[in-house]
């Protein structure tokens, strides 16, 4: 094999490239276009090894490959290539780390219910991306399921309307469906009319009712709530008996309520 320096085999080593990749890239290195059988000629292991580690470096764009009559040879560009192979370590761990989010709701839960201990799981999130990430958390449900909420004023929701655009398509793309409660405001028929056509059932509740000044939202075993202050203060509680009880309340809010503007 390729005699490499203690320090530079110990510093790829660390960033992930085993024995027989470190070996490939050195060969190349003093070489240049190479086939496999090159290679594991040349750094004297198994064809088969050299073959698994080509194709790796190949994925991750350390190494380039062209073709030369019928043979398909193997080159590194520079020594700068290997960023290329942290690079892609780095994307693989990003979308590890994307597809874990996806499923925390569903952890949280199952943390929340062990033993048979409701656990109160609470988060605290704060201004317009906290509010965000909070619409689109009621997403993370199966289809047929359902979003409750109670907004208030239509007036004051003026909060991230263009950020909040894709929530809407997507959540009818996954069939689930919301049932809003509203207070009484000029905008309210124009809600109405809208929620219509966008699978989503809205109601009007008068305000010697009900005249919160929060964004209250259920689904599942979790309830959030963002008060409509400067910093717009997001409260995400998971916990069964809570979400239950606060869909007690939501179903007689809704009661109370009628889907068309009061006069």
């Amino acid at each position: 094999m390729i005699e490499i320096p203690q320090e530079i085999k110990n510093t790829l080593k660390d960033i992930g490239l085993d024995t027989a990749e470190q070996q490939i890239v050195f060969y190349l290195f003093k070489n240049g276009l190479s086939n496999i059988a090159d290679i594991a000629s040349g750094v004297k292991l198994p064809r088969s090894t050299i073959h698994l580690a080509v194709e790796h470096l190949i994925e991750t764009n350390v190494l380039g490959t062209t073709v030369l009559g019928k043979r398909r040879m193997i080159y590194i560009e520079k020594p700068e290539r290997i960023k290329k192979f942290v690079e892609y370590e780095q994307s693989e761990v990003n979308k590890k780390m994307s597809k874990l989010e996806s499923v925390l709701p569903e952890l949280r839960t199952f943390f929340a219910l062990r033993g048979g201990t409701e656990k109160i799981d609470v988060e605290y999130l704060e201004g317009e991306d906290g509010f965000i990430e909070a619409f689109f958390r009621s997403l993370d449900q199966d289809k047929g399921g359902e979003v409750l909420r109670i907004s208030g004023d239509t007036e004051t929701f003026t909060v991230a309307r263009d950020r909040l655009k894709g929530y809407g398509k997507t959540r009818r793309k996954k069939g689930i469906s919301t049932r809003n409660i509203i207070t009484d405001s000029p905008m309210a028929e124009d809600e109405i009319n809208e929620s219509r056509i966008k699978m989503r059932e809205t109601r009007i509740i008068s305000k010697s009712i009900l005249d919160p000044n929060i964004n209250f939202s259920m689904w599942k075993n979790h309830v959030t709530l963002t008060i409509w202050d400067k910093s717009l203060h997001t409260i995400i509680i998971t916990n069964k008996s809570i979400a239950d009880f606060m869909k007690m309340l939501f179903e007689i809010a809704w009661g109370q309520a009628k889907d068309e503007s009061i006069d």
